[in-house]
């Protein structure tokens, strides 16, 4: 139903966010986002000025992550285009994220860091966004070469990121279940 009655609009507003990562050496990593937020039509700002459709934001950040502990080892971060050039000086907030841990919390540090009147609210949710990118770069990069099952529940080093982080990897659930019948494969070895 909701197809239909945006099928024929005009877009006003999109945000678009895009996450890469890269390899890099000793197992670490870069990882890339990129936020652009553009507006399709003119607006009045808050003092009544008319403002054009446009880029409102562009927002570029790079980190490089290190894999145990799975850690920001260096940051670097630049503000393309802003609505006003006193946005860039919220960039002295990327320095802050080295040496930040990615577990458990992570989204909360990035708002203590960098949210609210820290901060850029956008330059926060961006580098929110990429605590995912760097778990699912981390987990790719080391998957490449087929690994062993775990000997255990215990020896399973990603259960920190995966048990209980989406329906099927609760502890009942499907991903679970084949993990645990690889476990028992394995032990009976």
């Amino acid at each position: 139903m909701l197809n239909k009655i945006i099928e024929n609009k005009s877009k006003i507003h999109t945000r678009d966010i895009r996450l890469a990562t890269y390899p890099h050496t000793n197992s670490r990593m870069i990882v890339h986002g990129v936020l652009k937020d553009r507006r399709y039509i003119s607006v009045f700002d808050v003092a009544g000025a008319v403002t054009g459709p446009g880029i409102i934001h562009h927002m570029d950040v790079k980190l490089m992550v290190t894999p145990d502990p799975l850690m920001i080892e260096d940051a670097e971060g630049k503000m393309i285009h802003v609505p006003m050039p006193e946005c860039s000086s919220t960039l002295d907030t990327i320095e802050k994220l080295k040496g930040l841990e990615i577990k458990s919390g992570f989204s909360k540090n990035i708002r203590d860091i960098m949210g609210g009147k820290k901060g850029c609210t956008h330059l926060c949710q961006l580098i929110i966004v990429m605590g995912q990118e760097i778990v699912h770069g981390w987990l790719t990069q080391k998957r490449k070469d087929k690994p062993p099952a775990p000997k255990d529940l215990d020896s399973f080093n990603e259960k920190k990121f995966l048990i209980d982080s989406c329906r099927m990897w609760t502890r009942q659930g499907l991903k679970m279940k084949n993990l645990e019948q690889a476990i028992k494969a394995r032990q009976s070895f």
